[in-house]
């Protein structure tokens, strides 16, 4: 979820921490060494997040005081799931964190420059990810989008929309000034949005450009998910709400994933109302404006 500050395991600073004694521990138990150098990494309002050096190597590792049960064990789960799918390039989790570890340990990606390369190597990836179809809306857990609790049990009828519905839209509405909550429930989604051709597949979940990182050696890497199954023009969709991913990463989709409609910007419109709530509830207000544009031009 979008921060006030760019955030992700590159573009760190040569500002010095201590680490907490637990997360400090976390990393020694992930590496079989103890931190020797911990420099942070550019954070946003969430986390606090280093590079760590050991003798064994370096990680990356990230942390909150006070982070509720299961949060960074959703995080982790969600990672790894994208890692068994064989397609996106995800950070590896160093040590799985139970439900009540208040620190993640990952490998360390040494960003570069966002280049062509990288963009098309994520984009082509996220395509195959989307191609892997068949999946029930939603996911086996609860998680976190952001620090926000993000409901992913399944809708009672199966469908993708309905889960959109309900479990996206319906359940963070009540944020809304009364007025705007009604217009927005009335939207008549299911007769705008359709159901996913072959099923739902998993999803990134939370794809702003602060989570892609551009690697040396054109690698493109995906960080930081909130991962469910649904609609992939979800993830589409959030890549163009904040803007930061270049035609070269949509030509490499496309070029997997067939052709992309005149009408997919309009459904992306829709799709990013999720993410626009979202931040109503973690930042506030203002981003109101947008999610009433958006219903008065669907109205």
């Amino acid at each position: 979820m979008r921060r006030p500050h760019r955030r992700g395991v590159g573009g760190w600073s040569p500002r010095i921490l201590r680490l907490p004694e637990d997360v400090a521990e976390a990393v020694n138990v992930a590496m079989g060494a103890p931190p020797t150098d911990v420099k942070a990494v550019g954070g946003g309002c969430i986390n606090e997040a280093a590079r760590v050096d050991t003798a064994a190597g370096t990680c990356f590792v990230k942390w909150r005081p006070g982070a509720p049960p299961g949060f960074f064990a959703a995080e982790a789960s969600g990672l790894r799931a994208l890692a068994q799918s064989g397609t996106v390039r995800v950070p590896d989790v160093l040590k799985p964190p139970d439900r009540h570890d208040g620190a993640l340990v990952l490998s360390w990606i040494e960003p570069a420059s966002s280049g062509r390369a990288a963009m098309e190597d994520a984009g082509r990836r996220l395509a195959q990810l989307h191609s892997l179809r068949g999946l029930a809306p939603g996911a086996d857990a609860d998680g976190y989008i952001g620090t926000l609790p993000q409901g992913n049990a399944p809708s009672d009828d199966g469908a993708w929309l309905t889960f959109f519905r309900e479990r996206r839209i319906e359940a963070l509405a009540g944020a809304l000034p009364s007025h705007l909550r009604r217009a927005l429930e009335a939207l008549p989604l299911e007769q705008l949005l359709s159901e996913p051709e072959g099923g739902c597949c998993l999803l990134h979940g939370d794809l702003w450009s602060g989570n892609i990182i551009c690697a040396d050696g054109g690698e493109g890497w995906l960080v930081d998910p909130a991962v469910y199954a649904g609609h992939p023009e979800v993830d589409l969709a959030m890549t163009r709400l904040f803007g930061g991913f270049s035609e070269a990463f949509y030509g490499a989709y496309q070029e997997v994933a067939g052709t992309l409609d005149r009408e997919w910007e309009d459904r992306a419109m829709l799709l990013n109302l999720y993410p626009l709530l979202v931040h109503v509830h973690l930042f506030g207000g203002g981003y109101i404006s947008q999610v009433e544009a958006t219903v008065r031009r669907f109205q």
